[in-house]
């Protein structure tokens, strides 16, 4: 059994989060110990790592607790809706990997002509706002 300290510096949470997860019931059959405090065990710590991961993704917390719903019933019914859920998420990861790669080809042509201006090759001549936004 770990304490919500504990849990904080071995996921990497904040202890105000992990509350906050807690108190939205987030995290199945939570147990406290006798004066009250919360207590996890390596099954807790499995569903903050799950949390944690789909917060990272940014899925909302209302979905969360959704998803958290659906891998607590078994069947097909709920596996499909699981697989749907799962289907939307690579649909929001990819996208945001997408515009990533857009950002980073914007960064690198940046900073292609910024070496440009430093050796000399092109001058740097636009204004400070063209300069920004270059």
């Amino acid at each position: 059994m770990f304490k919500i300290s504990e849990v904080s510096q071995k996921l990497q949470i904040p202890v105000p989060t992990i509350r906050y997860y807690t108190d939205l019931d987030l995290i199945p059959n939570l147990k406290r110990n006798s004066e009250e405090q919360r207590i996890f065990d390596d099954e807790d710590l499995v569903w903050l790592k799950g949390i944690k991961f789909f917060r990272e993704l940014g899925m909302p917390l209302p979905e969360i607790k959704s998803y958290i719903k659906l891998c607590q019933k078994h069947g097909p019914v709920s596996i499909k809706k699981r697989y749907a859920v799962l289907l939307e998420q690579q649909q929001r990861a990819q996208e945001s990997l997408n515009e990533s790669k857009l950002h980073l080809n914007q960064i690198e042509h940046r900073l292609k002509l910024t070496e440009q201006i430093m050796n000399g090759k092109k001058r740097d001549s636009l204004s400070a706002a063209r300069r920004f936004c270059q």
